[in-house]
């Protein structure tokens, strides 16, 4: 089984997203380039994810992880070509994933972070709620202590 939020996991959920004719439609409005920080996974890695739309259509992912603490993710600023970035726990984005907490309740705690244009940020978000509902349905393992350099659980 696939290891969330492993380059493979990227990759699986970039392939639902562009043949889910739903979620094309939903995101059509979804464009820009995209930034996640996992932080503190099972694995004892930070993860880094970097997300690219064009009219909803995912056209290319991104996936490194170093051991945690990753200083260089943690105090890196926003690029500039960045619409957002959301930042949180490896365990807050695996529930949110899994449907146990909510957008909302995730924006609400001091754990989850976003920034950047948040004026685009929220024009999108029909897209961006359609981007996690089919991210959401790739069958992931999330249970694993030992990972390779794509995210790839080893143990």
């Amino acid at each position: 089984m696939i290891t969330y939020y492993s380059k493979a996991w990227m990759e699986a959920c970039k392939d639902k997203m562009n043949t889910s004719q739903d979620h094309l439609k939903k995101a059509r409005q979804l464009n820009g380039k995209w930034f996640f920080r996992l932080f503190d996974g099972p694995d004892g890695k930070d993860r880094s994810g970097i997300w690219t739309f064009q009219d909803g259509s995912c056209t290319s992912i991104e996936f490194e992880a170093h051991p945690t603490p990753w200083k260089e993710l943690r105090e890196m600023a926003l690029p500039a070509d960045g619409i957002g970035r959301f930042s949180s726990p490896f365990n807050m984005m695996a529930a949110l994933n899994r449907g146990e907490i909510s957008p909302l309740k995730a924006l609400s705690s001091p754990d989850y972070k976003l920034e950047g244009k948040k004026v685009l940020v929220f024009k999108m978000m029909q897209g961006i709620t359609s981007w996690n509902n089919t991210n959401a349905l790739v069958e992931c393992d999330y249970n694993f202590t030992a990972t390779d350099a794509d995210g790839n659980k080893t143990a």
